[in-house]
């Protein structure tokens, strides 16, 4: 017997082994394409990087390889104090070294994670709005033809989702938090597909909505027992959740050079976190890295860059084999549309060496909370006037003044040295309760044809045009939401029965996409190329006899209609 116990626990070891290992650095990321920006999200903490090169690329070319970008690379710092006054902090920046403070997936009630649930969450969730179109437009449908024809929504985490695990090959997690954020048409707190449910942005007092792409994930700061080997800090136990999205509305361009995210943070440790500051990292190079100027706007909750002279580029347009923008760099922007942008510090990169040893990249817990509350690396406060270092009146913001103002505190005012600057700014959280939620939502958006060397185009007022959309929730955006459901006469079917081909007719629009369905609810045909404007020709063929459906999508709505098909 005691041979069979200790051969049975044997057996258990590696299992034990492998329970304990700690996540892997997460490697999923995904690219934002839903309007004129180009911006990837990985599942790390971090945003618009790939590593080696930043990926915010305005406008971007489908056909090159080699674009400027305005942002090399952003992450979420959090810190703060526990009970016992021990300082528990998570940031993250370029994972040097395959160093990382964050690890993919969800935390348990207990606060902790393990590496195959981190490996099983290390990916991106993603829909668009012509999805969700063609999905209620669809309905209703068997759960069969949801799976193969509308993956993307089939699989959506959402909370009680029964088909997740079918897409997924894994099983959602039991919470008392919904997970990825959604429209529940039944209202009955569970995400099926089948009930009317589709994936939506859903903002803290706001009503859901769909925008043209919506990206989501989670991640933590567990990482299943491993070290926080990017700052050194002690794990908060924090479940962040990120939404992702963009708006593609041609009657309001400012929405189109602009990504949105929203990260909502859920404190799973047991005890309370005080003190508690959420904010942004961020290297902001405008094509060249090493001409760029910052500031910040607290009125507007925004901190910025702007190209410090004419010419993208040292010297010239070039910039050591780094893509420049030439003459056109726009100005970036980063705003806190829900909350107060309490702290903005400006750290120097450590190229040269030059720069004051208090003022350069942190290295140590303690080092990365001081920036995170707005003081030096060293821990001396921000002052007003020169480079804030070493003065005698503190401050809050670094640069706050129009740097078309002379007579203001700005990096144009002050005539700075050229140099590769790390932004860091935050909001005040105080104290967080064991499973306290929190949310930060943050506009980022880039603004073309400024009128350097300092002044920012109309990049404020863009900020204030952002702001004030949120502030209306969303409401008035061109939305899926809005599509119009179409009544059955808006298009004709000429023969219908048909046999080969079907002549679809909407007098005057044009359609974006034609797709036939069988009685089933499955997609059997989608033509979304070479349409014309009035009248399109589809071919049938191959199509068993039977009945079907034909939806007509467009900017004017969506229309289906019967179809019947004679052989």
């Amino acid at each position: 017997m005691q041979k069979l116990l200790l051969s049975f626990a044997i057996g258990l070891l590696p299992t034990l082994l492998a329970a304990q290992q700690p996540c892997s650095n997460p490697q999923s990321s995904i690219d934002l394409n839903g309007n004129n920006v180009r911006g990837r999200i990985l599942n790390g903490g971090d945003l618009f990087t790939d590593l080696q090169s930043g990926q915010f690329i305005p406008n971007p070319d489908p056909l090159s390889n080699s674009e400027p970008s305005t942002i090399y690379a952003a992450g979420l710092w959090i810190g703060g104090v526990d009970g016992g006054v021990n300082l528990k902090l998570a940031a993250t920046d370029y994972r040097s070294n395959n160093r990382y403070d964050y690890a993919a997936g969800p935390l348990n009630p207990d606060g902790i994670t393990d590496n195959t649930t981190c490996s099983n969450w290390d990916r991106h969730f993603r829909v668009t709005d012509d999805e969700i179109v063609a999905f209620r437009a669809a309905l209703p449908m068997s759960a069969s033809a949801l799976k193969t024809q509308f993956p993307g929504i089939a699989g959506w985490p959402g909370v009680g989702n029964p088909y997740f695990q079918d897409i997924n090959g894994f099983t959602l997690p039991f919470s008392d938090q919904a997970l990825a954020p959604f429209y529940d048409e039944d209202n009955d707190g569970l995400y099926n597909p089948l009930n009317g449910d589709y994936p939506a942005v859903l903002v803290r007092g706001m009503a859901p909505f769909v925008p043209s792409e919506i990206v989501w994930n989670v991640f933590n700061d567990h990482k299943g027992g491993g070290p926080h080997s990017s700052s050194g800090g002690k794990p908060l136990q924090m479940e962040i959740r990120l939404t992702s999205w963009t708006f593609d509305c041609p009657n309001e361009p400012v929405l189109n050079n602009t990504i949105f995210t929203a990260h909502k943070f859920i404190n799973r440790a047991t005890d309370v976190c005080d003190s508690t500051f959420v904010g942004i990292w961020a290297d902001i190079d405008l094509g060249c890295y090493l001409d760029d100027y910052v500031g910040s706007n607290p009125d507007l909750n925004t901190i910025f860059a702007y190209n410090q002279d004419a010419i993208d580029g040292q010297p010239g347009a070039n910039c050591q084999g780094t893509p420049t923008f030439g003459d056109a760099s726009p100005v970036q922007t980063i705003t806190y549309l829900n909350r107060p942008l309490d702290k903005f510090i400006v750290a120097n990169g450590n190229i040269g060496g030059s720069q004051p040893p208090g003022t350069v990249e942190p290295q140590t817990p303690a080092e990365y909370y001081n920036y995170l509350t707005g003081r030096w690396r060293d821990g001396t406060p921000l002052t007003q006037g020169g480079n804030g270092y070493g003065g005698t009146t503190p401050v809050d913001h670094h640069f706050p003044d129009d740097p078309a103002d002379p007579n203001g505190w700005s990096m144009c005012s002050t005539l700075l040295p050229q140099g590769d600057y790390r932004l860091i700014s935050s909001s005040k959280i105080g104290l967080l309760q064991p499973g306290q939620v929190e949310e930060l939502v943050l506009a980022w958006a880039f603004h073309p044809d400024p009128d350097l060397p300092c002044g920012l185009g109309t990049a404020m007022a863009d900020v204030q045009t952002l702001q004030n959309i949120y502030n209306d929730g969303f409401d008035k955006v061109c939305s899926a939401l809005n599509t119009s459901l179409l009544s059955e006469t808006s298009i004709s079917l000429t023969p219908n029965p048909a046999s080969d081909q079907v002549v679809v007719s909407f007098p005057n629009h044009t359609p974006e996409s034609i797709r036939i369905f069988d009685a089933q609810g499955k997609m059997v045909r989608e033509i979304s190329a070479g349409l014309g404007s009035a009248q399109n020709t589809v071919s049938t063929a191959g199509l068993p006899a039977g009945l079907y459906t034909l939806q007509w999508n467009g900017k004017a709505g969506v229309a289906s209609r019967k179809l019947v098909i004679m052989r």
